[in-house]
């Protein structure tokens, strides 16, 4: 009992996204195995992978010390898909804050998740000065109305497509005038997929400007 009131515990929290949670640890399985002091915690979060590292010293500074190594690894096999070390900060507070330190402008595009995206954005404190436009375009009519999808497009690819998803993210930049937008479409079910795009496809594209990237979730 007297060794343990003389024991110091100090915890820091590494938060991911981009990398589903079976990939996570095994990505660091090696460290999870190997732990004793410090240890290795996984949290399993709604899009995200949590890690609480913890040590036990006899006082703060020894704990510290003693958790540097582990987080450097993290950081290593990670890198950028470690979006913040801040137990108390969000992906959304981190993402409004990149925004403001580059000066970048936001504006979103929303088919299957009918504006869930943009509500987690307006939560933030702040958001106002970089977040300009919304759209929720669920039907073709409104993608090619709102945001300059073109018809081609559509009946070629689907409104569930890389194809789509880029030309949403890049018409919702030009129409609200920003210099970055973020895109979602995919199938939420529970009908309307198919073998080729079951339901749960969905496609995330990112517009900086100028350059848009697609990603298949």
């Amino acid at each position: 009992l007297k060794q343990l009131q003389d024991t110091v515990f100090v915890s820091k929290m590494v938060k991911i996204c981009g990398i589903g949670e079976s990939k996570a640890e095994t990505m660091i399985l090696d460290l999870i195995e190997g732990q004793s002091n410090p240890t290795i915690a996984p949290y399993a979060k709604s899009g995200e992978v949590h890690f609480r590292v913890t040590a036990s010293a006899k006082d703060t500074e020894e704990a510290n010390r003693m958790l540097e190594p582990i987080l450097d690894e993290l950081k290593k096999r990670f890198e950028n898909h470690i979006y913040t070390m801040n137990e108390d900060e969000t992906l959304e507070e981190v993402v409004v804050k990149l925004l403001h330190q580059k000066n970048l402008t936001l504006a979103t595009a929303e088919s299957c998740t009918g504006g869930l995206f943009t509500g987690r954005i307006v939560n933030v404190a702040g958001v106002s000065d970089v977040l300009k436009e919304g759209y929720i375009t669920y039907s073709n009519e409104s993608k090619m109305h709102l945001l300059g999808v073109k018809r081609e497009t559509l009946e070629a690819f689907g409104a569930v497509s890389e194809q789509t998803a880029g030309e949403m993210a890049e018409g919702a930049a030009k129409a609200a005038g920003t210099d970055t937008a973020v895109a979602i479409t995919g199938i939420a079910g529970p009908d309307g997929g198919t073998p080729l795009k079951p339901v749960g496809l969905v496609y995330v594209s990112c517009y900086v400007k100028g350059k848009v990237e697609v990603k298949e979730c």
